[in-house]
């Protein structure tokens, strides 16, 4: 399902429809699942967590901005209840003396903590793409979403290859500036 199909159950959940959220919950959970089973220490700590976050979802739908990020919104409400969980677990698994326990729960608290990061980076990365020039933007899509060559994406474009070389290479540049927060050129 579409993020645009699920902002419109959204709305209607908003609207005081209570089947709407059922049909949500029905699109959502197995990604869910999926995103929170990878940081979890066990598939008990992932239904728990699953079932927290679809009640906290419920909960403030309400304060949801229809814009199409219906299931980010969702997952960064799971990584903040999993993080909360990891964490009780960690304390009350180093009161028992549990050694084994303990290094599951901290493997799994740095591996959620890690995908915090991984996130933060990816919504950089996004954001600065969006400042991109459209002609800058179509060469990137060309070179790493459509995996053209140098020269294939200058044949293409009727331009020689030193200069989609060049172009590519000032573009990165560019990222790389935005992505360390830099002005853009």
């Amino acid at each position: 399902m579409s993020e645009t199909d699920l902002d419109d159950l959204v709305k209607k959940v908003q609207r005081g429809d209570r089947d709407a959220f059922d049909q949500l919950v029905f699109a959502i959970r197995k990604e869910l699942r999926i995103f929170l089973s990878a940081h979890a220490s066990s598939i008990h700590m992932v239904e728990e967590v699953l079932q927290s976050t679809l009640v906290t979802c419920y909960e403030n739908i309400q304060k949801y901005e229809l814009r199409g990020t219906f299931l980010s919104w969702t997952k960064g409400i799971g990584r903040n209840l999993l993080l909360k969980e990891l964490h009780a677990r960690s304390r009350y698994v180093a009161a028992q003396n549990d050694i084994l326990e303990r290094i599951v729960v901290e493997a799994a608290l740095e591996s959620a903590q890690g995908a915090d990061r991984e996130q933060e980076y990816a919504e950089r990365l996004r954001d600065c793409l969006g400042q991109l020039p459209e002609h800058s933007l179509g060469l990137i899509r060309q070179r790493y979403f459509d995996c053209l060559t140098v020269r294939e994406i200058a044949r293409r474009l009727n331009r020689t290859e030193s200069w989609a070389a060049v172009t590519l290479f000032r573009i990165r540049e560019t990222l790389r500036n935005c992505m360390t927060q830099e002005a853009i050129p």
